[in-house]
């Protein structure tokens, strides 16, 4: 018995200092390229109000409320 568990835990150790071996001879990540300005995020944002009301669909100054589109929606038979 004693025998077994030896072998069993020199064979647990010797493998795990094979995957740290690996690990450590493994080649190291190549750094990232240089991103364009493009590439950095969104070139433009358009404010909720561009498009006729906020994110609670009120219509502000010169804007559209948004609960008009409950009605064709109804008729439809998606639920509002």
């Amino acid at each position: 018995r004693l025998a077994l568990l030896v072998l069993f835990w020199g064979g647990w150790l010797g493998m795990l200092g094979a995957a740290a071996a690996i690990v450590a001879q493994a080649p190291r990540c190549q750094p990232l390229p240089t991103k364009a300005w493009w590439e950095l995020g969104a070139l433009y944002r358009a404010p909720p109000k561009a498009f006729g009301g906020d994110l609670k669909g009120e219509g502000g100054p010169g804007g559209i409320p948004l609960g008009g589109f409950r009605v064709p929606l109804e008729r439809l038979g998606v639920p509002g």
